[in-house]
């Protein structure tokens, strides 16, 4: 936090517990949701209810839907069902389902029946129904509509008196016909800008771009990116609009995934959210132990190769000392290999034969140049160690060539592999990658230095 922020959260904390109510009333609701929702990061629990319970609604609302999720939850627990049930009924569908998701479901369900309101109660079982992580998961139900028989001037006025009722700001309005299924999407501008009279059906785009609600959301944010969308449409598996996908919500999925990714490619299982695995001991310790375990069996590989040639590092010690080098610059130009065959691929739903093949045969090209200078480079200092021994240089460069253009080619391969038999490719980087190329570089270079023995002893 900043001093500034430092500060005024001392000042928050110093008027609840002087009992200050009115100015403490006054200070928060004219604090943005969003900063507000940082301050209750730091807050401890007592003082986070006190200063909540003096919100208004709306801001009540806003503020808990920015808290971590784990604060949500110790926040609605101490609220009762008294407290929470209004500040369920004030937030949009989208959010309250989100919010009502982290509770157990006898709580969530618990809380929605109590709702007074039976079109958002019904919008949230709906919301509810749906995978997180799909498109439905995270589409809102609060959107505007026109239907394709009004003209021009009847859709103006329709959104005239709907749109104050409407949480976000609309630059694509969807088209539905008399049975709701999606037909067509016009902008606001050409709406505005076209004679009155004109019927919808001649200046709607009719071919809309559109994800159904059981796509990942991961495909419905590749969409918005790889078509500059403001924002999504959700249909049913009939082609009914249920949603739309705002780029707020795209955001947070991207956010999300990358923070996923971030995880599993250090070899931790991004099933938990991302506060709880640096505060909760054992969702941290389950979340980061599997990879450990499978690290440990695959660098067993690299101590049962050692022990094979124990004869050989015995003989020359000084070949030994380069094992760490040729280990670690391999592991780094696989790693890089994978980042960048992940990156570049991300976009892709499917990669065919010839794209596998386009991506490993550029980054051999480029591992095998990189290899060569590498090897250049490791010559020369194995000139200078081992006081001008140019046989051992020479075995050492030839080593590492080899080593990195074979590191090169598993980091390409990998994650590719990885992702036509159905497995997030970024599991492929890490851990795993470098454990594999541990054993593949021990091996390859002491079979190396054990059949020019004769030459470097």
């Amino acid at each position: 936090m900043t001093e500034r922020m430092a500060i005024a959260l001392e000042d928050l904390v110093s008027l609840a517990e002087s009992g200050e109510r009115q100015r403490l009333r006054i200070l928060i609701n004219d604090i943005n949701p969003y900063d507000l929702a940082e301050y209750f990061q730091e807050m401890e629990p007592q003082h986070r209810l006190s200063c909540f319970r003096l919100l208004d609604l709306d801001n009540a609302s806003a503020v808990l839907t920015e808290l971590e999720p784990q604060n949500q939850r110790n926040l609605l627990k101490d609220l009762g069902n008294l407290g929470v049930v209004p500040l369920i009924s004030n937030m949009s569908p989208d959010d309250a389902a989100d919010l009502l998701s982290e509770l157990p479901e006898e709580k969530a369900q618990e809380i929605i029946e109590q709702i007074a309101d039976v079109e958002t109660k019904a919008d949230i079982k709906q919301l509810l129904g749906y995978d997180e992580d799909s498109a439905g998961g995270i589409m809102s139900t609060d959107y505007l509509s026109l239907y394709s028989r009004m003209t021009v001037g009847e859709a103006l006025d329709y959104l005239r008196e709907q749109y104050e009722d409407l949480e976000e700001d609309i630059y694509d309005v969807y088209v539905v016909d008399e049975a709701n299924f999606l037909v067509g999407v016009i902008k606001v501008r050409e709406l505005i800008t076209t004679e009155a009279g004109t019927g919808l059906e001649a200046v709607m785009d009719k071919d809309v771009v559109k994800v159904v609600t059981s796509d990942d959301q991961e495909e419905a944010a590749k969409k918005v990116e790889r078509y500059d969308l403001h924002s999504l449409p959700v249909v049913d598996n009939e082609g009914k609009l249920c949603g739309v996908i705002t780029s707020d919500d795209i955001i947070d999925v991207l956010r999300e995934e990358a923070t996923e990714d971030i995880y599993q490619s250090s070899g931790i299982n991004a099933t938990e959210d991302g506060e709880e695995l640096g505060s909760n001991v054992r969702k941290a310790f389950a979340a980061r132990l599997p990879w450990l375990l499978i690290t440990l069996g695959i660098e067993t590989g690299s101590c049962t190769v050692i022990t094979h040639f124990d004869a050989v590092i015995q003989q020359t010690v000084a070949a030994a000392s380069f094992m760490p080098l040729l280990s670690g610059v391999t592991g780094s130009v696989a790693t890089q290999s994978t980042c960048i065959v992940i990156r570049s691929n991300s976009a892709r739903a499917e990669l065919t034969t010839k794209m596998v093949a386009r991506n490993i045969w550029h980054e051999v090209r480029v591992g095998l140049l990189l290899a060569i200078c590498c090897g250049v480079f490791t010559f020369i200092v194995s000139l200078l160690v081992n006081n001008s021994r140019h046989e051992l240089g020479l075995v050492v460069a030839i080593s590492l060539v080899i080593t990195m253009t074979f590191g090169v080619t598993v980091g390409t391969a990998m994650p590719m592999v990885f992702k036509k038999i159905g497995i997030d490719p970024a599991h492929a980087s890490g851990p795993f990658i470098t454990s594999l190329l541990d054993v593949s570089t021990m091996t390859i270079y002491l079979t190396i230095v054990h059949h020019f023995l004769s030459h470097i002893v």
